[in-house]
């Protein structure tokens, strides 16, 4: 197993009394928070409703019952997977992990034991559901096995009284006690008939375990009656348990901003991407300074609803409004190096840095600029790594600075929310990060949600990619799999590429140094 990386604090808190997340110690309320246990680097983030949407769509495919409901606040933390993975935190706990597995292309729910009893409990489970196939992907215990699966056994044939249809090896499953109590989850290592059928054997492996819950008790008596789900909060009910913290962040991002403007002899600039990090630095700068530019590139690659909501953020700030455009270079560079990947990023220096470069030597050649930034070292190691204050080596006569370099992505949604901030749509369609929709570093979930999203830009990149996978005599599975994206095939890759008949990952990715521009 990998070690946890650490790129700041993990800064995600639980109130009892408002029974909302708080990002420090303190409620605003007054009251003392609870630190919740969180899967480092900790980036929390809201999960929107087409997430949570996402999430009772596979609940229901695997269980037959949704896990969340609409009126509940939920976050979602990315942790560290070979595509992506997010862990669902709702009611001051975390429910399970959502991660799409790249072999099955599809989405798959881990359930914490949290999670399982919204779906299966005393109020909800009867047999009948489970043989209808109503309630599905369920193990029930004889009553002499339970205290052993509860202490953490694997679930063994013998000690099974009843079993769903349909299950099979590999997948996430539920157990259960004969009242429909929660013991454990984890993942299936027979199928439904080998479970019926054989003498003996593992059944299940399980990942959680926990002792069944007398939902007659004061302890789970109020949980259970809700169904074990939360109580019905809104966002302005979050922001106004932060407000404290909120106002802390501001001030000091804001008195960042004018210690740094103030002891530069250069002119102020504001990046603005079209994202939400640089939203909240643009609105921060705003706050801070009368006069400054604000600077947008676009990289030839740029989604729609990115163009019109940078052009329509200029138009509400009012300042002056530098921009560029690498045109067509991109497509004009794939003609000559073929598609890029994570071994061979070539189209970076072409279609952002080339581009910028010349902006800013067009307009601030005398004597540079100071550009405010909105990089979080939340992000990742570099950025962690980086000073707050540098100057740039890839981008000559530009100095960058970070005034939200300690927020989370929470902070950031949450200052978005209570200024009303104008972000961008694509993140209420399932993108956390936005930028090049066509970007070899974005996992295959994302270019998964991409044929749902903008279906076209898709179609438009199969056309392109697929004379170079009847080039190798590869199977349609090297454009649908993304090995386009990959030079060195990982190890993950490589196990779906022996069992897909795939001979490599993307050709150019070996192409000189000297061709590509980097």
């Amino acid at each position: 197993m990998s070690k946890p990386v650490y790129l700041g604090k993990l800064t995600l808190f639980w109130c009892s009394s408002c029974k909302v997340p708080v990002l420090d110690g303190k409620c605003a309320c007054g009251q003392k928070t609870e630190k919740m246990t969180i899967t480092p680097p900790g980036d929390i983030r809201p999960a929107f409703p087409y997430d949570v949407n996402r999430i009772n769509e596979v609940s229901r495919k695997q269980f037959g019952a949704d896990m969340i409901r609409p009126d509940e606040i939920v976050l979602y933390n990315k942790a560290p997977y070979e595509d992506r993975m997010e862990e669902i935190i709702c009611g001051g706990v975390i429910l399970g992990t959502i991660r799409f597995e790249t072999e099955k292309t599809e989405w798959v729910l881990m359930p914490r034991i949290e999670g399982a009893r919204r779906i299966c409990n005393t109020k909800t489970f009867t047999p009948e559901k489970m043989k209808s196939g109503e309630l599905k992907n369920l193990i029930v215990l004889n009553d002499d096995a339970v205290p052993y699966v509860a202490e953490g056994t694997s679930v063994l044939v013998p000690g099974i009284y009843d079993v769903s249809d349909n299950i099979s090896a590999e997948d996430e499953v539920i157990i259960i006690t004969k009242k429909g109590e929660v013991v454990a989850a984890g993942r299936a290592k027979m199928s439904s008939e080998e479970m019926r059928n054989e003498p003996r054997g593992k059944a299940a492996k399980l990942r959680w375990k926990g002792t069944p819950a007398d939902e007659t008790s004061p302890e789970y008596r109020d949980d259970a009656e809700s169904g074990f789900f939360s109580a019905p909060r809104t966002w302005d009910d979050v922001i106004a348990a932060n407000r404290n913290i909120l106002d802390t962040f501001e001030r000091r991002s804001i008195d960042f901003i004018r210690n740094t403007a103030g002891n530069m002899d250069k002119r102020v600039t504001c990046s603005y991407s079209g994202g939400k990090d640089s939203l909240v630095t643009l609105c921060l700068t705003n706050k801070a300074l009368d006069d400054f530019d604000i600077l947008f590139s676009d990289t030839g690659l740029e989604f729609d609803e990115t163009l019109e909501n940078v052009r329509k953020v200029a138009e509400i700030y009012g300042k002056p409004f530098r921009t560029t455009s690498a045109g067509n270079a991109f497509w004009e560079g794939w003609e000559i190096n073929g598609p890029p990947s994570v071994d061979n990023r070539w189209c970076n220096k072409m279609c952002k840095l080339t581009p910028i470069t010349a902006l800013i030597e067009d307009n601030y050649a005398e004597n540079g600029c100071l550009t405010f930034i909105g990089q979080r070292k939340y992000e990742s190691l570099a950025r962690a790594k980086s000073e707050r204050v540098w100057r740039s080596q890839a981008v000559p006569n530009q100095i960058g600075a970070a005034p939200i370099q300690d927020w989370t992505a929470l902070h950031v949604w949450l200052y978005i929310f209570r200024e009303k901030l104008p972000y961008n749509p694509l993140y209420e369609k399932g993108f956390d990060r936005i930028g090049c929709w066509l970007c070899p570093a974005a996992s295959l979930a994302d270019f998964m949600n991409l044929r749902i999203t903008h279906p076209a830009y898709m179609a438009g990149l199969d056309e392109k990619l697929r004379p170079y996978a009847e080039d190798k005599g590869n199977p349609e599975e090297w454009i649908r799999y993304g090995f386009w994206r990959f030079g060195k095939l990982p190890p993950f890759m490589q196990h779906i590429a022996e069992a897909k008949g795939i001979i490599t990952g993307n050709p150019a990715a070996d192409a000189p140094a000297e061709k590509t521009g980097e």
